[in-house]
């Protein structure tokens, strides 16, 4: 899908003229800059003028730097269906800074992202915004509008996280209490739940997008198959290429601070200067042999390494174990893979924690594995590094592994 403009309210919103055309992200951006709420002309019935309107006041109400965003993502498109991949790349044409951003996902959800500076206060307003919103929702109506209220009202109080413990404890209470983390049902009320989603799978129900996002949905369902990335198309290649970018961009800065940083203890330094030699072998295999995305990933992993190494933390960063890409703010979450049987205990983000207890697979980091995408922590321990260590989470010496040759498996 090629956004040749993005409407809000009036006529279309087009780049100025350049010998390339802009990017559907630029164009985001540009309108973005105009007004803070985008809806695409594919959601102007769902998402009425007024309602976008009331939105917009109370945004410039608030004291956030915070956008909403309603485009059609789908599987192929510039982000490949990714909404923190179209939150990034829009976030880049907008000059980065610290801003907050709530895009209506493919699922007919929202999420949130929030990008760039340090963390006020409220921590991730945008974040938990956004899964307040899925709560508040859960079993009424869950169109475009309600979602973004929701969101937006959380994302603008004083206490973000609090209003996301809020909305999750009140809807548990409403059917009975959560579910275990073994899976087990707690409550009568998730019963025929349960046997729905499990009918539905048996019988290969599929829902177009489009009825997704102005029908009420269980969020209990079997998870879906991890279809992304099955081949590099040029969605793909564009997302990896600005993640390579960055991890590139990020150790010429990181080694100039480390050449000129005299102040570091001893043993810090050795230990920072060490993951970023690492991370410069994973990125120098990674020019010399072509790019992978879990390769891209754990280059910055890496990095997040070396600052921490360098800081002196006593406790380095944790990423979120199912895909580092959601960052590092992250808890340790019993975790029982959707069909399995085994339980491992692990770091997860916040969304992905809220998956895990809902029993729904949580958007794992894919990797190419015998020509199928597979979640990246199922490729060969022998084979991939990163699934070996968990990008790190699992054993405490990635570092030492890449520096052993790890990262070169054999072929």
């Amino acid at each position: 899908m090629i956004l040749a403009a993005v409407l809000l309210d009036g006529p279309p919103v087009l780049a100025a003229d350049t010998e390339a055309p802009a990017s559907p992200a630029q164009e985001i951006a540009a309108a973005l800059a105009e007004s803070p709420v985008l809806v695409d002309p594919a959601y102007e019935d769902a998402f009425s003028v007024e309602a976008r309107e009331r939105t917009v006041r109370r945004i410039e109400e608030g004291d956030l730097d915070l956008y909403v965003i309603v485009v059609p993502l789908v599987e192929g498109d510039p982000w490949d269906g990714d909404a923190s991949a179209l939150a990034s790349a829009v976030h880049d044409r907008m000059g980065g800074g610290e801003r907050h951003y709530l895009v209506y996902d493919r699922r007919g959800d929202i999420e949130g992202e929030d990008l760039g500076g340090a963390p006020d206060d409220r921590g991730r307003p945008a974040l938990y915004g956004a899964l307040t919103a899925s709560y508040v929702t859960m079993g009424g109506q869950r169109t475009p509008p309600t979602l973004v209220d929701a969101a937006v009202e959380a994302a603008l109080s004083d206490d973000p996280e609090a209003a996301y413990e809020e909305a999750q404890e009140a809807y548990y209470d409403e059917i009975g209490g959560p579910p275990d983390v073994s899976g087990t049902p707690a409550g009568a009320a998730w019963t025929p739940w349960v046997a729905v989603a499990g009918a539905l799978v048996l019988i290969g129900l599929a829902v177009p997008l489009y009825r997704i996002a102005v029908r009420p949905r269980d969020r209990r369902r079997a998870s879906a198959p991890l279809t992304q990335h099955a081949a590099f198309d040029n969605a793909d290649r564009a997302r990896l290429e600005s993640l390579v970018e960055r991890g590139e961009r990020d150790l010429i800065e990181l080694g100039e601070r480390l050449s000129a940083d005299s102040g570091a203890a001893r043993g810090n330094l050795s230990r920072a200067l060490d993951a970023r030699d690492a991370a410069a072998r994973v990125h120098d295999r990674m020019i010399a042999e072509g790019p992978t995305l879990t390769d891209a990933v754990g280059v910055l992993v890496l990095l997040d390494l070396a600052e921490d190494a360098l800081a002196g933390s006593r406790t380095p960063r944790r990423p979120c174990y199912a895909n580092p890409l959601h960052g590092n703010d992250t808890g340790q979450i019993q975790w029982r893979e959707f069909g399995g049987s085994r339980t491992i205990r692990v770091p997860l983000c916040p969304e992905c924690a809220r998956a895990v207890r809902d029993r729904v697979r949580p958007t794992v980091l894919p990797a190419e594995y015998e020509g199928r995408s597979v979640p990246y922590y199922e490729v060969p321990a022998e084979e991939s590094v990163w699934a070996a260590t968990g990008y790190g989470v699992l054993t405490d010496d990635l570092v030492e592994r890449i520096l052993r040759g790890a990262h070169r498996p054999a072929r």
